[in-house]
């Protein structure tokens, strides 16, 4: 339901009902009637919504079973290194409904997403995103294995399995197994958080910094900081990053 998703991703965006009614110009009694279900919004002011909530108003209005396959929910689980007992657990949902759901014999509506969600600590789009896992994971094996100057058959080679099944990942034909990528990472010296970090992170993150830093970030000379500690190895960029953490420590005495 809309005011369901409305809410979900208002929650997750840590607003209030009055703080989104600020963001939006729509009164927060107007959006509690459109979250409870008793009004929809016009077309304007679903936009007004959207944009205050930094998501795309398709991503609100589209029917969520239409994008969720069992498949998703089991690399999500496997990849937090869960179980299906223990996400059943967590999520406070039946044992038989999380086999049931992963088997592609029924589809969550849209309370048992956002309770799936919350058990993997993920947000509702990394479930309805259309191509979630194909688009991002094919792209950044590609790019990767380009870095480390692998071909594909010597990428194939390493982490014994064909390279045809690197072509289609790449090209975005299939989905590889949590195993498969485990190869991958170790041949490639990655974690294998770095193929599961998804975009949606990024702009969940960019969504919630200050004005300030936004416009610092779009400052030529930060941009061009940026451009240079690109090609960083992840030894250079732990340096940095313990830099940092020191400066923070002691700013007052650097400064």
């Amino acid at each position: 339901m809309l005011g369901n998703r409305i809410r979900t991703f208002r929650r997750e965006r840590g607003l209030t009902l009055g703080q989104l009614a600020d963001k939006s110009g729509i009164s927060a009694s107007y959006l509690s009637t459109i979250e409870r279900g008793l009004k929809k919004p016009s077309i304007p002011s679903l936009k007004q919504i959207s944009e205050a909530l930094h998501v795309s108003p398709a991503l609100l209005v589209h029917s969520e079973e239409e994008k969720f396959t069992g498949e998703k929910l089991r690399l999500l689980r496997e990849g937090r290194g869960l179980n299906r007992e223990e996400l059943a657990e967590i999520s406070d949902l039946p044992l038989s409904q999380i086999e049931k759901f992963e088997n592609g014999d029924a589809v969550p509506d849209y309370e048992q997403l956002d309770m799936l969600a919350g058990a993997l600590n993920l947000t509702i789009g990394c479930f309805v995103e259309e191509n979630y896992y194909k688009t991002n994971i094919g792209s950044r094996l590609k790019q990767i294995r380009e870095s480390k100057e692998l071909s594909i058959a010597s990428l194939a080679a390493k982490a014994e399995v064909s390279p045809g099944l690197i072509s289609q990942i790449e090209g975005n034909y299939t989905i590889p197994s949590l195993d498969t990528l485990e190869k991958f990472a170790d041949v490639m010296e990655i974690t294998l958080h770095y193929f599961l970090l998804e975009s949606k992170d990024v702009e969940s993150l960019l969504s919630s910094l200050g004005p300030d830093l936004l416009e610092l970030l779009s400052d030529h000379k930060v941009q061009a900081v940026l451009h240079s500690i690109k090609d960083f190895d992840s030894a250079e960029l732990r340096y940095i990053l313990n830099y940092l953490q020191f400066f923070k420590r002691n700013r007052k005495i650097l400064s």
